[in-house]
């Protein structure tokens, strides 16, 4: 059974966090502005504003959730379809539960008649059961882990394939929304200086035709430039790279939402021939672009982002890595690749990305 586009068992996920169930509570009441919802949940969770605009974001793109807009306010309302199917789902199990509680309510009756009559039922000497007490339901660790697990949830993954100069091409295509304007999402991703800060330093003449590197050796053309909607540049890589011209090409496309949010597409096209694929699969770029993508959000919401290398190998990022190496694989087999060979790269990406701890 499906909710929306996600799967049911992913619905679930959704609704284990407190947070996210405590937003829909909201909802239930009625539309409510951003704002509004931004301050009881900082009152209640002690969680930053961008923490609850992440929220708001997984249940909006599961269709938990929908957003308008009316000037500057965004207005939220709960979208009953997906709760119903879940509700749907559970149905299933409802009859036994009914039984079950047909029997404890007779029971607590029993118990209720037995204390009337001043009598607990226990053996003489021996408490009755220890009151339940409620745990903490906040843990910073186990929130930042969610928070790093949802922001993978968002990116809509494929495999597909396309041309590049040097001939045939596979594709990894990412697609994803930010909340924040597509004015502020081109600088980020076009601003030496917005670069420098969430990925990594860039030099070289950054116009069409011009040519471009980052600190880590990538490097390439600039082949098209249309703010602030499309970026397409060649990407090379490696010390052997510039005897492959021609074989990888990126394209980001922009589009603003409704509701002032940005929808990116990042789309990357390698030759067919690349030699990484047979071993790695589109994993071999395409966790990378994960990656990319999450500190991207995380600058976009933060305004400043530190340690995010760092981060890669914290269990948090090791964690995000190997979810996302499924992820690639369960694109790859979509996209009709030998279960195999995928199993086979899904694992040699894994090792790459998150290789197990000396």
């Amino acid at each position: 059974m499906q909710t929306g586009t996600i799967s049911v068992v992913h619905a679930f996920d959704i609704l284990g966090d407190p947070v996210r169930r405590r937003v829909l509570e909201l909802l239930a009441d009625g539309e409510q502005t951003s704002g509004a919802i931004t301050a009881v949940i900082r009152a209640e969770f002690a969680i930053s504003q961008p923490a609850v605009s992440r929220h708001l974001r997984v249940l909006r793109d599961s269709g938990f959730a929908s957003v308008r807009a009316e000037g500057a306010r965004r207005f939220y309302a709960v979208e009953p379809a997906p709760l119903s199917e879940v509700d749907g789902w559970l149905d299933r199990f409802r009859r036994s539960w009914e039984q079950r509680l047909d029997a404890l309510g007779t029971e607590l009756v029993r118990g209720g008649r037995a204390r009337a009559a001043g009598t607990t039922g226990n053996p003489p000497g021996r408490p009755g059961p220890a009151p339940i007490r409620a745990q903490p339901i906040h843990d910073r660790q186990r929130h930042d882990m969610k928070d790093v697990l949802d922001e993978l949830a968002t990116v809509h993954r494929a495999m597909g394939s396309g041309r590049v100069p040097a001939g045939e091409a596979y594709t990894v295509e990412l697609r994803r929304r930010y909340d924040a304007g597509i004015d502020d999402v081109w600088g980020a991703i076009t601003d030496p200086e917005r670069l420098r800060r969430w990925l990594k330093p860039v030099t070289g003449d950054l116009r069409p035709g011009g040519k471009f590197e980052l600190d880590g050796g990538e490097h390439g053309d600039i082949l098209r430039c249309e703010p602030p909607r499309l970026l397409k540049v060649s990407w090379l890589y490696g010390p052997d790279a510039d005897a492959w011209p021609g074989t990888s090409e990126v394209e980001v496309r922009l589009v603003p939402g409704p509701s002032g949010d940005t929808e990116l597409e990042l789309i990357h096209a390698a030759f067919v021939d690349e030699p990484l694929f047979p071993t790695y699969g589109p994993g071999a770029g395409g966790v990378g672009w994960d990656l990319a993508l999450l500190t991207l959000a995380r600058f976009l919401a933060e305004g400043e982002i530190a340690g995010h290398e760092e981060f890669e190998k914290s269990p948090e990022g090791r964690e995000f890595s190997r979810r996302s190496a499924a992820a690639w694989g369960q694109a790859h087999l979509a996209a009709g690749g030998e279960p195999e060979h995928v199993a086979s790269a899904v694992e040699a990406t894994t090792a790459f990305y998150a290789p197990d701890p000396a």
